[in-house]
């Protein structure tokens, strides 16, 4: 007589199928092998509790809903915030203090960034194992100290402190930006980085 088969597989599996989503996309978005996700949905392994939770928030019917209330609570904010998408790091939102401060960067929705980053953000976007644990939700926030972000000419050079929360949204993985000011001779380079795990016991 077999083992019964973990519950989550045949959800994990019948909700990929019902949205037509294949195994290896759903296993690019989660920075995980495509093995991986079979060897969930046949019911031979489960996932990790950070990939558990991200799946759990994939599959929530919400996602769209709650990024939209995210992004409008945002956008009445004075600090110096902005949501960017994962996938390409476009622009998504921005605050009003943001686009107070920066309405040239403010007004760059459509431009896809991740080819003009620089500096620690740069360094962490193009490190393909650290942008591996964020879609796998193992990163839950990210502080440091930069000049600049990207190379072009509207983002000039000041020292300030940033802080990036990472969350998801259905299957949308969405970085949140903070900017702080800092002290003129604060090191540059990256602080800190917050696992899910050091939060969630």
């Amino acid at each position: 007589m077999s083992e019964p088969v973990h519950p989550f597989s045949a959800e994990l599996r019948g909700w990929r199928k019902a949205i037509g989503l294949k195994q290896d996309a759903l296993a690019y978005l989660l920075g995980v092998s495509q093995p991986a996700v079979s060897r969930w949905e046949a019911g031979l392994d489960l996932p990790s509790r950070p990939l558990m939770l991200r799946l759990r928030d994939m599959m929530c019917a919400s996602g769209e809903a709650r990024r939209k209330v995210d992004a409008f609570v945002l956008s009445q904010q004075v600090a110096l915030r902005a949501d960017f998408d994962l996938d390409g790091v476009r622009l998504l939102s921005a605050s009003r203090g943001l686009q107070r401060a920066w309405p040239q960067f403010a007004a760059l929705s459509d431009l896809r960034l991740m080819d003009r980053l620089i500096g620690e953000a740069g360094a962490l976007m193009h490190d393909d194992d650290f942008v591996r644990l964020v879609r796998r939700g193992e990163v839950a926030l990210v502080t440091a100290v930069s000049d600049q972000h990207v190379s072009l000419d509207l983002d000039r050079p000041f020292r300030h402190r940033w802080l990036a929360a990472f969350r998801s949204y259905g299957t949308r993985m969405v970085v949140t930006m903070t900017y702080e000011p800092c002290e003129a001779e604060a090191a540059l380079g990256i602080e800190r980085i917050v696992r899910l795990d050091d939060l969630v016991v």
